[in-house]
């Protein structure tokens, strides 16, 4: 196995449990286990570790072992306020460019949602959600599209929680969210895609921040919901 291809298998190795949590919050790494456990060596295990710094699912320290960044308010607050701003404009962006085959794409990714949320299939639920996203934001030029990505590596294990957590009704909600998205880009209706994006995305961070913080605030996110309102004309619920 070439380095490149070692790099990005321990990548999505070490991702994954983190996202579903294998690897809990505030863990401490041990480069030799990591290495045995992925099966690489340590030179790409290091790249390996830098990529997952730069998502934000890990924290170098100095003179001590990497660890799983743990939750914090101030993180979900940070990549969800980044979110609401500049994944809607990536929306509005790509609707006007989809293709009969993408909207076939974006459909076909909703059927998979709804079929294995109902067998709880998690893992190829996230596959079909992450996919159906990406199609929602691939308009997008590249650097601003990359931005976005990185915002949610960020955010899965975040997202994980409100999945797992939400009430019947909150993923009924989800759900109704992902077909209004599609519908508006069946019409061609950017602003109304963007706007149902932005709504999950509020109710998502939301969730997950009653849950990890009961009573706390989200200062970041309030504030870019009440500039876009200003720029809007219209306020926000």
């Amino acid at each position: 196995m070439s380095a490149p291809d070692a790099v990005e298998r321990a990548h999505a190795q070490l991702r994954r449990l983190i996202v579903r949590g294998e690897l809990a919050p505030g863990r401490e790494l041990s480069q030799v286990e990591l290495a045995r456990r992925t099966g690489v060596s340590t030179t790409p295990l290091r790249e390996a570790l830098r990529r997952l710094e730069a998502e934000g699912l890990v924290e170098s320290r100095h003179n001590r072992r990497p660890r799983v960044r743990p939750f914090d308010c101030q993180d979900l607050d940070s990549v969800y306020a980044a979110r609401v701003l500049l994944e809607p404009l990536a929306v509005r962006l790509t609707v006007p460019q989809l293709t009969a085959g993408d909207l076939s794409a974006l459909h076909q990714r909703l059927t998979a949602m709804r079929r294995v949320a109902a067998r709880t299939q998690i893992a190829s639920w996230e596959t079909a959600h992450r996919a159906f996203h990406g199609r929602l934001i691939s308009g997008a030029p590249e650097p601003l599209r990359q931005q976005i990505e990185t915002l949610m590596a960020r955010a899965d294990r975040y997202r994980r929680i409100a999945v797992h957590e939400d009430s019947a009704q909150g993923r009924a909600l989800g759900d109704a969210e992902h077909e209004a998205m599609v519908e508006a880009c069946d019409a061609r209706d950017a602003a109304r895609a963007a706007w149902f994006l932005r709504a999950q995305l509020v109710r998502s961070a939301r969730t997950v921040h009653a849950i990890v913080v009961p009573g706390g605030q989200l200062p970041a996110l309030e504030a870019a919901l009440a500039d876009i309102a200003g720029l809007e004309g219209v306020t926000h619920e």
